[in-house]
């Protein structure tokens, strides 16, 4: 919790924006989703926006 706090979680935020902030701290104190279930929906997302 401090290093939320101090800024020292930045590292972290890929994004740079609100969200990334959003899923540090869920991944924190485990109330989102977990980074693998993330990153899959991101390449399900973007293999399904790719034309065939």
């Amino acid at each position: 919790m401090r290093a939320l706090r101090k800024g020292q979680t930045a590292i972290f935020n890929l994004t740079q924006d609100i969200h990334g902030e959003v899923r540090i701290v869920e991944r924190a104190f485990g109330l989102g989703a977990s980074a693998l279930a993330e990153v899959v929906a991101i390449i399900g997302q973007s293999l399904q926006s790719q034309p065939a």
